[in-house]
């Protein structure tokens, strides 16, 4: 059991991170890469990944980040704004510090030669590690990043908007099932003894990560800003991009983009761009729920929307694609000016 716990000033500093951290999506990735009942969330992106990756020049990762148990606080700095800075913070951790958490890995990966050539401080360990990061990002995580980006962000809108409307207390319970905040502590099952965290006035960031997978985690040095990344639920039937496709749409998704020509359904991306709910569409546009229902269903099979669900409530957001068709056109008027009627 993990036991996190907050006084009124930790309360005052929770954080969200409302983008993806780049260097934790590289761990977890890694993690799920290796982890054999993680197919039926991610199976073509395995497969896609292991066609591509190359296994030499990688191989030093998954002894730094075995499928279970400890992975080294380093490979997750913190606060990193893209994965060059994240890759310079890494390289540049101290060599005591690398030490004694490479230190804390099974004993049969710190043993391993790489590793412990690693924890020796030598420069070629170093240039292998700074080749595998860049390696693994540019093949498991630079062409999926834009569905990554998107998927946070509606998480992260949505999980903002409790926070705004309902408080800080809520948005703790709310971010996995098995979270209870019970007088102050923050209780969450957790692998292996229990874990006090006492917070002392630092407050927690929270951030919600795509192949964060099963319950909530965090780093293992309490010393370390305070951090916790959780998993969300996934549209279940996310695509991976074409090879060198960039973000064109398939022949499907163009298929059903000739929907998107009425008024309404120009209208509803509109509104979607804000960030809003299936219940706040129907109301803004003046639609019935269940009109506002298909036609996010229809934006969805496109490719232009994601939907985020917390229990009963569905939360829409623009995908990169959306956004782009979206901003090379004029807004349309608003739907509340009088001399517009809008379509049902």
């Amino acid at each position: 059991m993990l036991r996190i716990h907050f006084t009124d000033a930790d309360y005052a500093a929770v954080g969200l991170c409302d983008h993806p951290d780049v260097m934790w999506e590289s761990l977890l990735s890694l993690h799920a890469l290796q982890q054999p009942d993680a197919s039926a969330e991610f199976g073509p992106w395995r497969t896609e990944v292991a066609r591509e990756l190359d296994p030499v020049a990688v191989g030093g990762l998954f002894s730094l980040a075995p499928p279970v148990g400890y992975s080294p606080d380093f490979l997750t700095p913190a606060g990193t704004k893209g994965f060059e800075q994240g890759l310079e913070r890494v390289l540049a951790t101290p060599a005591r510090r690398m030490a004694r958490e490479l230190g804390r890995l099974h004993p049969a990966r710190a043993s391993a030669p790489y590793v412990r050539s690693l924890a020796a401080a030598e420069s070629k360990p170093l240039l292998l590690l700074r080749d595998a990061l860049r390696h693994y990002h540019t093949t498991a995580l630079a062409p999926y990043w834009s569905h990554i980006r998107q998927s946070v962000g509606a998480e992260s809108a949505m999980r903002l908007r409790v926070r705004e409307e309902l408080g800080v207390r809520e948005l703790l319970r709310g971010i996995h099932p098995a979270v209870r905040l019970q007088e102050d502590v923050l209780r969450m099952p957790y692998p292996g003894p229990d874990r006090e965290v006492r917070l002392r006035g630092r407050g927690l960031l929270l951030i919600p990560s795509f192949f964060c997978r099963k319950r909530p985690i965090c780093l293992h040095d309490q010393k370390l800003p305070p951090v916790l990344v959780y998993p969300f639920e996934r549209e279940a039937d996310w695509r991976t991009p074409t090879r060198g496709g960039g973000s064109l749409p398939t022949r499907a998704q163009l298929a059903a983009l000739t929907a998107l020509l009425g008024r309404t359904r120009t209208l509803v991306l509109a509104e979607i761009g804000s960030g809003c709910t299936t219940g706040e569409l129907a109301r803004r546009l003046r639609i019935s729920a269940a009109a506002a229902s298909e036609h996010t269903t229809a934006l969805r099979r496109a490719g232009l929307v994601s939907t985020v669900r917390s229990g009963r409530t569905a939360r829409h957001a623009l995908t990169v694609l959306g956004a782009d068709l979206l901003h090379q056109r004029h807004r349309p008027p608003h739907p509340h000016n009088p001399s517009v009627t809008a379509e049902t």
